[in-house]
């Protein structure tokens, strides 16, 4: 009788763990589900250089593409050493304006720089909170002209 107690107590154990399972680890790939879509403008007013927002916002563990959007004639980057340590990136890509794949890459990405009138996507997932992250255009000058901001990483 003893026997059976115990087998039946293995039995409903390994039952739960089965039932449970799904419900305690994620299905699929996180990097690609409900991915939001964030838009970093880089351009140029009244002789001003700007990064709008000048203020990003993410969460851990939330999927992004960060379009770097270059409205001007004049090449820009984005330098955010702080954010670099803080995500994951899966991939940038960059399309010609036509919409047609130019290139895609993979792995650790320092800094991004974008051509004039041209804009990159950067598919990311924070990993590490972090406040106050800086971001600059590191060109000569540009960051004194005024293109740099903040990010948060919540």
């Amino acid at each position: 009788m003893r026997i059976q107690i115990v087998k039946i107590k293995k039995l409903v154990t390994a039952s739960l763990a089965l039932i449970l399972a799904p419900m305690v680890y994620a299905e699929g790939d996180l990097s690609r589900a409900n991915v939001q879509t964030v838009v970093l403008e880089m351009g140029t007013t009244d002789g001003q250089m700007y990064f709008k927002p000048d203020h990003l916002k993410f969460k851990t563990g939330q999927a992004y593409k960060i379009v770097l959007k270059n409205v001007d004639p004049i090449k820009h980057e984005l330098e955010a050493h702080g954010f670099v340590e803080k995500i994951f990136t899966r991939k940038v890509e960059i399309a010609d304006d036509k919409g047609a794949l130019v290139a895609e890459i993979k792995g650790n990405i320092r800094e991004i720089e974008v051509g004039p009138r041209t804009q990159v996507e950067w598919f990311v997932v924070p990993v590490q909170s972090g406040a106050d992250i800086e971001m600059v255009c590191a060109l000569e000058g540009h960051k004194e002209a005024g293109m740099h901001g903040l990010i948060t990483i919540e």
